[in-house]
């Protein structure tokens, strides 16, 4: 069964380089930017199907990026991951986000939020 294309978005470029090598182990195509700026112009120019963002990104910040998302109407699902507190994380779900994870990511959580949004889109 075919898996959803990834980007990541994550300031940590150790953190980014970490998640990126597992999730490519997992069979997952991934592709990884440093900031939301970044993040914006790849998904304007490729395709992904889930996009995995931190909050804090320098330049434009993971809500912003989330709201220019959705305000374009990209057909792309959102996972958070925030080493903020929950409340945050759970506020962005009024911003469109499908999902989110504390960090530090636990790897098979973050699969099953995986699975059950990639078989959602292909269910919609």
């Amino acid at each position: 069964m075919a898996k959803p294309k990834l980007l990541l978005v994550d300031d940590d470029k150790n953190a980014l380089d970490g998640l990126k090598k597992i999730l490519s182990r997992y069979g997952y195509a991934v592709s990884g930017v440093i900031s939301g700026d970044a993040a914006l112009d790849v998904l304007l120019q490729k395709k992904f199907d889930i996009i995995i963002t931190d909050l804090n990104l320098p330049g434009m910040g993971g809500l912003t990026l989330i709201q220019e998302i959705r305000k374009r109407e990209l057909p792309v699902s959102i996972i958070v991951l925030t080493a903020y507190d929950e409340d945050i994380a759970i506020n962005t779900k009024k911003y469109g986000v499908d999902d989110y994870l504390a960090k530090p990511v636990n790897v098979d959580k973050l699969e099953l939020a995986l699975e059950r949004l990639w078989e959602r889109q292909k269910t919609s």
